[in-house]
């Protein structure tokens, strides 16, 4: 099934430090958002065969810290934004969710960036992630997991990022708002102490092995 892009509004509003900071970053460099958070971490049933099982008891936090670990063990600048968004729109189950959500950017200039991103998605078993290609022309949703919208492997436009005044960036699409603010300034491996770089090795490194991807040094 084709779907046809149906964005309804983009727009990149970040306060002034933050703008200047996110769109640099977006012009020179492919960007993502992803978060680990989902509403139910016990529900499986739109996962896919590539989705970790979650421990018992682990906790949307816990997910989103190995989610970052990995990020940063790649090589890619990370910041914390809180998110808002429906998590299984258009179906009996949607429910609103606040989530702490991670803009990442692909530093390195990996080729592979975006694929990676994907398989991030499918392991925490997320809707979609989002990927915005470096100029921030043709931003879209690529669907992790089983969900209805947008649907496994299916890519969805969400247009081009622009910027304004106020103190937020927001997608909607089909009727679903995306809404992040910025938090933090970025942060990168060669931020971390010794122990720390330690400790998101340990993290990352089965991701890292199953995908053949060279941690950063």
């Amino acid at each position: 099934m084709t779907i046809k892009p149906i964005l309804e509004n983009w727009r990149g509003f970040v306060n002034e430090s933050s703008l200047s900071r996110m769109h640099q970053h977006i012009m020179e460099h492919d960007c993502a958002i992803l978060t680990a958070y989902r509403n139910d971490v016990s529900d499986l049933s739109a996962c896919t065969a590539n989705t970790n099982e979650p421990d018992e008891g682990e906790s949307n936090k816990s997910r989103n810290r190995d989610l970052k670990a990995t990020l940063l063990a790649m090589g890619v600048g990370v910041t914390k934004v809180d998110g808002s968004y429906i998590e299984d729109f258009d179906t009996p189950k949607a429910v609103e969710v606040s989530e702490a959500s991670l803009f990442c950017v692909n530093l390195k200039d990996d080729k592979n960036f975006a694929a990676t991103i994907q398989r991030l998605g499918e392991k925490y078993c997320q809707d979609s992630v989002l990927i915005i290609p470096k100029g921030g022309q043709g931003a879209y949703l690529f669907g992790t997991n089983n969900a209805e919208f947008p649907g496994y492997g299916s890519k969805v436009s969400v247009g081009d990022v622009k910027f304004g005044e106020e103190s937020e960036f927001m997608t909607k699409v089909r009727n679903r708002p995306f809404t992040f603010n910025e938090s933090a300034a970025l942060e990168t491996y060669q931020d971390l102490s010794r122990n720390q770089r330690m400790a998101v090795k340990a993290i990352a490194r089965e991701f890292l092995e199953e995908q053949k991807l060279v941690e950063a040094e």
